[in-house]
């Protein structure tokens, strides 16, 4: 457990809260105390998603599908308000790990275990099947590993057995290692589903890993609807392969019933054992590991605070947009505060700060903005603005403020600003007079000069701050400076004859820049330039591009839409409508859940995944 943060809530309805137990894209859990002294879960949407009548209702069902199954199969609901301006749900505390926990730390189960577990899931999937519900998101993470028992839960996107199935501009919901074929082709579901979902749990139990994983979704998918299991690793316990290899069936009909499995698992040719007394390798295991990592409901994929990954997962699907109020102002610049909370813009003679919990605008004149200027800069930290200046000169604007802080009058950067990951170096790229691009520290205001000979109309630092990377304007040509030395390695880009933007992906090891020429993003290493891949099929030159956090999404913006890809696999997941200014910016949330989008023609967007 994590403590509470500053700006935590410290009572929720009448629960005191003691902790942070985890987060997510969506929502926040806590641990927290009734009145009696009652150790609670409290699970707090985020604001930003309290004004979706679509999440409220999911919210809404999800209680609703944890109360009709009770307490002993699930973390049992206590209270709920899912029309408080932050919606909540209390929850009771269930101490333990979750499987995904336990055998990344202590590896594959033991079989009798795995049978154990198996009688354990196949009773609470019994138990929510009889309430005429289907899960859809049965996976190790929603598996907790209480000392009385496995308990499943989130219920996020549980519905009723003769639902339709559940789409988004047809993306399918569920995680796809885990997700039967019927939920790949996003068909209706039923509780077969379910079985299919619980063999690849049985099988990621006994072996540490999926059945059907494959380095990248679409070869997941292809598995998972056209390629038999891999079992590899149970010869050891034929009974058990079989069981899990029938509850694996592409047709849904094949597949056994939950009594069955039952049978299967707490018969021959183990003896009986008791259904909810499931081991870690041994009781005193069991007990100790669920005593020392408390675990309770969570979001889907998310883990402990402590050791969630420092860049959370950034969701694969559509994002919804909010057009943010901007006062008619062309707003040329965006950043989220380190807390994602805020949303801060830089338009002509202006700084806008967005509250992004009520989307309310806050306009900051700025104080003597004669000759104020794009480009544009944020620092990382949000607190200074930097301006080019007509005539010559870069100028520094406290945030807070909107009043000038100083002046750099010999910077040249009219072309390109860019702030370090240090808040303090500012690297700028002018056109007037000598051509070249400097590296000024904006507190003693000494420079350092790159050695080039022309002028980058785009610069980005690498996310350790040791490189800085830009492209030769109306040219092909990229060059990656060593900030130490101020030594360049040219980088060609395929054909191009324009690089209008590029981004560093956030481990720093690929490039992402836009082909002018070909209207198209190719990644590259960053150390030698060589093409990693070419992301095609865009409608216009790309103006402006980001990678997530997590580095494992890449969003563009031409001069018609917005396009996500999944880097991993190459593939374009999304395709919004954008705007046809030539001027566009996108920047992502710290937390990787949502992100902004503005351009030239004043529209600012917050688009958060659902």
């Amino acid at each position: 457990m994590d403590p509470l943060r500053n700006d935590d809530p410290r009572q929720i309805g009448p629960y005191r809260l003691e902790g942070r137990l985890g987060a997510g894209g969506m929502g926040e859990v806590f641990l927290g105390a009734s009145p009696s002294g009652r150790k609670v879960a409290v699970k707090v949407v985020r604001a930003q998603y309290a004004a979706d009548p679509e999440f409220r209702r999911r919210f809404a069902r999800e209680i609703e599908a944890a109360r009709r199954v009770g307490g002993f199969h699930t973390a049992q609901v206590v209270d709920a308000d899912p029309n408080a301006a932050s919606p909540w749900m209390v929850t009771a505390f269930v101490p333990g790990p979750s499987l995904r926990q336990v055998v990344l730390r202590q590896g594959p189960l033991a079989p009798r275990a795995v049978r154990e577990l198996g009688a354990g899931l196949a009773e609470g999937l019994a138990a929510i099947h009889a309430c005429g519900l289907v899960h859809r998101d049965l996976k190790p993470g929603n598996v907790i590993m209480a000392p009385d028992g496995p308990r499943i839960i989130d219920f996020g996107i549980a519905r009723a057995t003769d639902a339709t199935a559940l789409t988004s501009t047809g993306a399918v919901v569920g995680t796809f290692s885990f997700m039967s074929p019927e939920q790949v082709r996003a068909d209706v579901t039923g509780p077969a589903s379910d079985v299919f979902s619980f063999g690849c749990v049985l099988a990621y139990a006994a072996l540490g890993r999926g059945p059907f994983d494959a380095p990248t979704i679409p070869a997941i998918v292809h598995r998972i609807v056209g390629a038999p299991p891999d079992l590899d690793g149970l010869a050891a316990d034929p009974h058990l392969r079989d069981l899990i290899a029938a509850c694996l069936a592409k047709n849904p009909a094949q597949r056994p019933n939950l009594p069955d499995v039952l049978t299967a698992l707490t018969t021959t040719p183990s003896r009986r054992l008791p259904r909810r007394a499931v081991l870690l390798g041994g009781a005193a295991v069991a007990a100790t590991a669920a005593v020392s990592v408390p675990t309770v409901l969570l979001w889907p994929q998310d883990a402990p605070a402590a050791r969630r990954r420092a860049a959370p997962k950034t969701p694969i699907g559509v994002p919804k947009a909010v057009n943010l109020p901007s006062s008619e102002v062309a707003v040329f610049d965006l950043a989220f505060s380190p807390d994602g909370k805020t949303l801060y813009g830089a338009g002509f003679a202006s700084i806008l700060r967005w509250d992004l919990a009520t989307a309310q605008v806050t306009t900051h004149e700025i104080e003597d903005s004669d000759g104020y200027q794009r480009p544009m800069a944020f620092s990382p930290d949000v607190r200074t603005l930097a301006s080019a200046v007509k005539n010559g000169g870069v100028r520094l604007w406290d945030v807070a403020s909107g009043k000038a802080r100083k002046t750099i009058a010999k910077a040249q950067g009219d072309q390109a600003l860019m702030f370090a990951p240090d808040n303090r170096s500012l690297a700028a790229s002018g056109g007037q007079g000598p051509a070249y691009v400097e590296i000024w520290d904006t507190t003693t205001d000494k420079n350092t000069q790159m050695k080039t000979d022309y002028t980058a109309n785009a610069l980005t630092f690498s996310p350790d701050g040791k490189t800085l990377a830009g492209p030769r304007y109306l040219s092909g040509r990229l060059t990656c400076w060593n900030i130490a030395t101020g030594k360049g390695n040219a980088i060609s880009s395929e054909s191009a004859s324009s690089i209008p933007c590029l981004a560093f992906s956030p481990d720093g090891e690929t490039i992402a820049l836009s082909n002018g020429s070909h209207w198209a993003v190719e990644l590259r290493d960053a150390s030698d330039g060589d093409l990693r891949a070419s992301l095609k099929g865009v409608e216009g030159e790309i103006k402006a591009l980001v990678f997530s956090p997590d580095g494992d999404t890449l969003v563009s913006a031409d001069e018609k839409n917005i396009r996500l890809w999944h880097v991993p696999t190459r593939r374009n997941t999304a395709t919004l409508p954008g705007d046809t200014d030539s001027y566009q910016t996108i920047v992502f949330a710290p937390d990787g859940q949502s992100f902004a989008t503005t351009s030239g023609a004043g529209t600012t967007r917050y688009w958060t995944f659902h």
